[in-house]
Formats: C-alpha cells, structure tokens, sequence
C-alpha cells in the first residue's frame, strides 16, 4: 500500500493593520506616539527602521507578514528603504501617501501650473534656469518686485532647506546657485502677511485623511501656535479649509501640509504649495515645534481615519 503524503498547509502571514518606516532622529516621539495610539486602538502598528529594514523585506518577500496599510516617513531621504517602497507597491499596498502620487509634487513648476489651472491663488512666479543671462534674470526679477523668494524646483532637503527668503540682486541668485549648481529655481514674490490681532496671518496648513487642521506659523520665528474656533470665526480663515481640501482634491494624499499666508484685503495666497514629509517635532522639546496639541490631533486623525485610505 502506497502512503500519499499530505501537502503543506502554507502558513499564514501575519496581518499588521500599518507598517511605518522611519529613519529621522526628530521622528523619535512622533512614530512611538503613532504606535501607542495604534495599540490603544487594538490596531497592530509595525514599525521598519534602518536596523530591521533587510529582516522585514526578507518576512515580506517570504509571506510571512503584510500590512494593510504603509506610511513611509523614509524613503524620501535614505535609498535603501525604496526596495521595501517598491516591494509594497507591487504587493499593492494602500500607502497613506502612494509613491505614484508623491511623483505628482515633486516638481513644484508642474504643481505651481497645475494649482494655476485649478484657480488656486499662489504668487507671482517666474522660472529661472542656470543658462538664463544678467538680462534675463533682471527682467524676472523686475516682475516679481524686490524683495523676492528662490526656492528650488525639486525637493534639496527636509525643513525647508534650498530656500532664499529676502532676496534683492541678481547678485543673490548668483550666490545661491554656487551652493546648489545645475538647479532649476522659482523666483516668487515674496508675500507680505497682514496681522491678525497681534499675529503675523501666516499658517501652516495640515491635511490627515479629511481632517484639515490649520496652524498659526510665524515665517520669521517659525514659532506654531494652535488656531483655535474663536481664531476661525473672528478673522475669517475658513479660505484655509477650502483652498487645503482643493488641494487634496487635486493630488489625493493622505497626509500633507501646505502654507498660506493672507494679505491686506484678504487676498489668501498658498506660498509653499505641498510638503509630503511633516516636520512633527513637538513644541515642548523645541521652540520651533509643532503645537503639542496640534500633533496629538494629527496622530489621532491619523490613527482613526486609516480606512479611509485609498
């Protein structure tokens, strides 16, 4: 008699609801606050950073754990965790922020047209190309007015790196490209904010899944302080909410921030159009932090609304 063996039965992976990868040293309280709001939850938080990042690619590629969903807080600065983004893509995990939409944002002239087009107010802005002569950037420079901004058509750094603030001369471009050659840069007018009561009307605009929480931001301190209900009504800032939801709209993130700052005759103006990768150091561990209170909502947003990821 002949005894057939039995197959296998194939194991099942294990199931975790988000995997984060993180490699940011100022990530340290905002990804364990993520995965402790997660556990709270009941939900099962998987967390991927420079030390298990080969272990976890190797229990992904061999079915042994999945993520229902993905937020990557690493791949935009470290290279080695894009074979993981890539694996997850071609496994067709819903990311909070899916790589094929984080190309869309990454020129900002293509996004600077894009939100012309869509009748979103951004300020004036001309393009300037390292082969552009003296005659050229004068003329540009004439129509934007002085002082002006130049910021860098692609992405140089985190925290707003590859940003010329007050800029005059032709002079200063000069200046600015010796440090980053061969980039394309925006020369932008430089909006001037009108106050609010005794604030600078400059806001850091946040978007989680839906949830649009805005923030007073003070462009020359980068002190954050919460806008609260009575700030809304009292100065009118529901242009904050509408321009912000456009803007999801258009590029269909899960979680972004964009700056607007308001001028005289209430002229809404979106300055720093889409920052995938929020700076989420908190307030009370450094003067330039996030509100306290407004990273907890985010983190709490963020957790409660993973569903609605698409």
């Amino acid at each position: 008699m002949v005894i057939k063996s039995q197959p296998k039965k194939s194991k099942l992976p294990r199931v975790f609801d988000l995997g984060i990868s993180w490699n940011w040293e100022y990530d340290s309280d905002f990804i364990p606050q993520i995965n402790n709001t997660c556990l709270k939850k009941g939900l099962k938080p998987y967390l991927v950073n420079p030390h298990n990042l080969y272990e976890t690619i190797r229990l992904i590629s061999d079915k042994q754990i999945k993520f229902r969903y993905f937020f990557d807080r690493a791949s935009d600065t470290d290279h080695r965790f894009l074979e993981l983004e890539q694996l997850l893509h071609k496994k067709k995990i819903s990311f909070l922020n899916h790589p094929d939409r984080i190309k869309w944002i990454d020129d900002k002239i293509l996004v600077h047209m894009e939100l012309l087009n869509s009748k979103i107010t951004v300020p004036l802005t001309y393009i300037y190309y390292p082969t552009d002569s003296h005659t050229a950037i004068s003329n540009k420079i004439k129509q934007v007015g002085v002082p002006f901004v130049v910021k860098p058509a692609h992405s140089v750094e985190r925290g707003g790196m590859g940003v010329l603030v007050n800029a005059h001369t032709v002079e200063d471009i000069y200046h600015w490209r010796s440090r980053y050659r061969d980039f394309i840069f925006l020369l932008q007018r430089q909006v001037n904010p009108c106050l609010m009561g005794e604030r600078t009307a400059w806001f850091r605009v946040y978007y989680v899944l839906g949830r649009i929480i805005p923030s007073w931001w003070d462009p020359l301190t980068h002190v954050y302080n919460v806008v609260t209900k009575d700030d809304i009504r009292d100065f009118k800032l529901k242009p904050l909410f509408d321009l912000t939801g456009r803007i999801a709209a258009i590029y269909k993130l899960g979680f972004f921030s964009t700056e607007i700052a308001v001028e005289k005759r209430r002229r809404f103006f979106v300055v720093d159009y889409i920052n995938d990768q929020c700076d989420m150091r908190r307030k009370s561990r450094f003067v330039d932090g996030v509100s306290d209170e407004t990273v907890d909502l985010i983190i709490e947003e963020l957790v409660s609304r993973l569903y609605k990821i698409t």
